[in-house]
């Protein structure tokens, strides 16, 4: 797995696509204008505090069901330092969801400064780990009009572009 290194600046140009099983578990908090807010909660046209404490309006929330075992619980402790002040609970994530991993971990683990990096290369079995239940939940996905790094439960956590509109296929003449 390669990570995606990040010096700032813009993401899209990192990303082509979101993995159709990304996605954030129910009860995460997303930072709004209006503070924090259950992910449930969220709907079109909310705006969404980023990373670096922009507003981004949101263009639509998407929700699909993923096997338990696909899923990462990540603990408070973990990742973001302080984080257990601001959200002692821990946030569920699909171990396809990718976060923004900086400092030691980063540079200790990919070489970068920071990285944008699926859950799934920095589970460890302890503080970040694969859920062990024979059930479905919901997931989440954010959408806006260009991908941005929200903050997701005290996480940085890259949202999915938003959804476009299925173009028709070109229709060719018979021969």
């Amino acid at each position: 797995m390669t990570p995606i290194s990040f010096s700032g600046g813009a993401v899209a140009g990192y990303v082509r696509s979101t993995c159709p099983t990304a996605g954030i578990g129910p009860g995460a908090l997303v930072r709004t204008l209006h503070g924090n807010r259950a992910i449930e909660t969220l709907s079109p046209g909310d705006r969404i505090l980023t990373s670096d404490g922009t507003r981004a309006r949101l263009a639509s929330v998407s929700r699909h069901v993923a096997p338990a075992r696909k899923l990462c619980r990540i603990s408070p402790n973990a990742l973001a330092a302080g984080r257990a002040r601001t959200d002692p609970n821990p946030v569920v994530l699909s171990d396809q969801q990718h976060v923004m991993v900086d400092g030691w971990m980063a540079r200790a683990m990919f070489g970068h400064d920071r990285a944008l990096v699926p859950v799934s290369a920095i589970t460890d079995g302890e503080l970040i780990r694969h859920m062990d239940l024979d059930a479905e939940l919901p997931l989440f996905q954010l959408h806006f009009d260009t991908p941005q790094l929200v903050r997701v439960g005290g996480l940085n956590v890259l949202s999915s572009p938003a959804h476009q509109p299925e173009t028709e296929t070109p229709k060719h003449p018979a021969f």
